[in-house]
């Protein structure tokens, strides 16, 4: 397995006590190695308000909700998945802000590995 490339996935601005989901569909045999989420907001409130669940189509790989913030670190804190992710498998996401009274724009980075 080696590293191939980053796939950035935008989720836009969240308001405080809203969801976001989305989606993207692999265009190519892969292997998620990790996932970062990191937080784009002017005010840099972080992401340790959102909470997280991601799928690969029927695979859930977050045991109902986690905190965006085990994602949110250098390469050596956040978790190795190595989840295969084939040609036309989908990644799915929600993204909970939980927040009292600010909206977080955070977005999502796939590293993608070949198999």
């Amino acid at each position: 397995m080696a590293f191939y490339t980053f796939k950035q996935i935008e989720v836009g601005s969240i308001a405080a006590g809203n969801t976001a989901t989305g989606s993207w569909t692999a265009d190519d045999e892969y292997i998620i190695h990790k996932i970062y989420i990191k937080e784009a907001t002017e005010t840099e409130i972080g992401t340790r308000f959102l909470n997280v669940t991601m799928r690969v189509d029927n695979y859930v790989f977050t045991k109902d909700e986690v905190r965006a913030e085990i994602f949110d670190g250098y390469y050596g804190q956040v978790p190795e998945l190595n989840i295969e992710f084939g040609k036309g498998k989908t990644f799915y996401f929600s993204i909970t802000n939980e927040h009292s009274s600010s909206a977080i724009n955070p977005y999502i980075v796939l590293e993608l590995h070949k198999p």
